[in-house]
């Protein structure tokens, strides 16, 4: 079944409408019709299933059939708080680990960030993650839109250690396998990965300090995007929904 994305305050509206690209991608490319049933979702973790009532010339009108479960969304809050990365492979890593089930994205400034862009573009860069969240969580059919946000520095990053039950410190210049100690079966976990040069020293000794948990990918030395994907893949099958049966 066809998923959409739909914003939650047209769903208190008699007759919701899908708009913007979306409703052209019904219309020109799908090529759906009058009276065909699709999936929808507002972001929130609300899925219902719809029937297509009508057109108009920006939008496509529907009527709320029923309202459907969730089956997609993560067991556990993932937060990635991620080294800012230079051209567009933030875009990438956010659309991939969406799919791998983060529920927060944290774009993260630390010693070795190269790409620092300015508070305008960085507030252009939000609302492009927002839409690429949303059509990664139709793709994957989650319900629950990851929270996008604002770029922190790591001391701030540091901080939100004391507010999850695991947090985990991917450093390259540790052979540490990933240690949850008492932290059986975590309810939250922060993941913090470098951008392209990695963490520095000074920031490793701040993060032990802090207490957090120092993990490896590995003997070889992972690209910063293919670090962040393989880290979200072992919270996923080591805490979270990965080993579950779809």
């Amino acid at each position: 079944m066809r998923r959409f994305y739909v914003d939650p305050a047209e769903l208190e509206k008699p007759e919701p409408r899908i708009s913007g690209s979306q409703a052209d991608h019904i219309r020109r490319v799908l090529r759906l019709t009058e009276g065909e049933d699709i999936d929808l979702v507002d972001g929130t973790g609300r899925c219902f299933r719809a029937r297509i009532s009508g057109f108009g010339k920006k939008a496509v009108r529907v009527e709320i059939i029923a309202q459907a479960a969730g089956q997609a969304d993560p067991d556990i809050e993932l937060i990635l708080a991620q080294g800012f990365l230079k051209d567009n492979k933030m875009d990438d890593l956010l659309r991939q680990t969406t799919e791998l089930g983060i529920t927060r994205w944290i774009p993260m400034f630390s010693e070795r960030t190269v790409a620092r862009p300015d508070p305008r573009r960085q507030e252009k860069r939000l609302k492009r993650w927002r839409s690429i969240a949303v059509e990664a969580i139709k793709q994957c059919k989650r319900t629950i839109v990851p929270e996008i946000s604002s770029a922190m520095e790591f001391s701030d990053v540091l901080n939100l250690a004391d507010t999850v039950d695991l947090a985990l410190f991917f450093w390259e210049e540790t052979d540490s396998p990933i240690d949850v100690g008492s932290v059986a079966n975590p309810g939250s976990v922060l993941l913090m990965l470098g951008p392209e040069g990695g963490f520095s020293e000074n920031e490793a000794r701040l993060a032990e300090i802090k207490g957090l948990r120092f993990a490896s990918l590995g003997p070889r030395i992972l690209r910063a995007e293919t670090a962040a994907l393989t880290a979200c893949s072992l919270a996923q099958y080591l805490f979270g929904d990965l080993q579950k049966s779809p």
